[in-house]
């Protein structure tokens, strides 16, 4: 009695889900230019048959993959600008990225740098979060570029590595657990010390490559507090900066997840502390004050995570994170300057000590949540995928 009751509840858990999106009103045409997909690291790189095929069933139509320097190079290469050098490690990308390629995503695949290996930096805490030599960044970044420039031929292969268009900067540098120093002597050091980074990368990418890469900055985290600035104080931070770039990205977690989209209306449309999908229009509205233009926007990681065994804090429902999932496509897709949303995991991942994320749209068993099917219904409303 007691697991058909159980199983009655699951069934209804999903027909409220279906039911939350069917009565959504029809996505608007204001945009067509907006493409969804996810990043993965840990299933793409680990499952990559089970994860293409949940990519094409779920119509993605662009990926970002992280690029984390850290692990890519734990010890200091002795030709760290050669792609070849032996202390590099880029099986798994060179894997992704011709898989993506293979799936009718050339070009629509997103490297985001970060992460300072310990011997890249000179501070006394060498974590990485720390602003890296400039000297071994620019390194760093010159032998990525040349790899996936896509005229790259690795040895063993007889033809060059699909190249990569699309380059950010950093991981939520805005945010003290990301990016160190934030301060200073009482002052905001991040943005500048970012927009360092930023114009490094710049610099490496375009002497490595014959194309027009797009250079996607910010990655902004969702909020200030005291040891950190909001979104809208680092922007204008890396406008005094100096900062160039092509596209502006931004993570809009919510603070509160069980508010879904309404999470954000209550703040300030001047100043606010913090950015969820419910003001993303006041953070594009004073992105585009801040830098005196309109830049195109890409939301480069943003998902709601359900309940799991050991995890319940700052958690949704199933059918929430169904309804959630579909109404923020619907949201972005009203937004005219959003051109891509990337949400965070495929799958969940697999409980283990430390951080690990139930964001996915499946269970860590692979299971469907029923945001899974949710997600193919809006994304079926895009412009048309180009995965295969």
């Amino acid at each position: 009695m007691a697991l058909r009751r159980a199983s009655a509840r699951r069934l209804l858990i999903a027909i409220a889900a279906l039911g939350a999106v069917l009565v959504l009103p029809a996505l608007a045409s204001a945009n067509s230019k907006l493409q969804a997909g996810f990043l993965d690291n840990d299933y793409a790189g680990t499952y990559p048959t089970q994860f293409w095929q949940d990519a094409v069933a779920l119509k993605v139509g662009f990926m970002r993959w992280d690029m984390q320097w850290g692990e890519m190079a734990v010890t200091r290469p002795a030709n760290p600008r050669n792609p070849e050098d032996p202390a590099y490690h880029f099986a798994q990308t060179d894997q992704f990225v011709i898989n993506a390629a293979n799936h009718g995503l050339q070009d629509k695949v997103m490297f985001t740098l970060w992460k300072t290996p310990t011997w890249a930096t000179k501070a006394k805490s060498a974590k990485a979060t720390q602003m890296p030599s400039l000297k071994d960044w620019r390194d760093f970044v010159a032998a990525c570029a040349t790899r996936y420039s896509g005229t790259y031929v690795p040895p063993g292969s007889t033809t060059p590595l699909p190249r990569v268009t699309a380059w950010e900067t950093w991981n939520e540098p805005n945010a003290s657990f990301a990016f160190q120093p934030q301060k200073k002597n009482g002052k905001f050091v991040s943005p500048a010390n970012y927009v360092k980074l930023l114009n490094a990368l710049k610099s490496e990418v375009n002497k490595a490559v014959a194309f027009k890469p797009t250079f996607v900055a910010g990655a902004l985290y969702k909020q200030g507090g005291p040891g950190n600035p909001t979104p809208v104080a680092f922007m204008k931070g890396m406008k005094a900066a100096g900062a160039t770039f092509d596209v502006l990205s931004m993570h809009p977690y919510n603070n509160t997840p069980r508010l879904g989209l309404n999470d954000g209306k209550d703040q300030s449309k001047t100043n606010p502390r913090f950015i969820g999908v419910g003001n993303f229009d006041t953070f594009i509205s004073l992105a585009n004050q801040t830098f005196g233009k309109k830049y195109p926007i890409w939301v480069t990681e943003f998902g709601w995570a359900t309940p799991a065994p050991g995890k319940s804090q700052y958690t949704v429902s199933f059918a929430q994170q169904a309804q959630f999932a579909y109404e923020s496509i619907l949201r972005f897709k009203q937004l005219p300057q959003v051109e891509r949303m990337v949400w965070f995991l495929v799958r969940d991942n697999a409980p283990k000590p430390g951080a690990w994320y139930t964001t996915g749209l499946e269970k860590s068993n692979g299971d469907h949540k029923p945001s899974y099917n949710s997600w193919i219904s809006a994304t079926g409303k895009l412009k048309k995928s180009s995965i295969r």
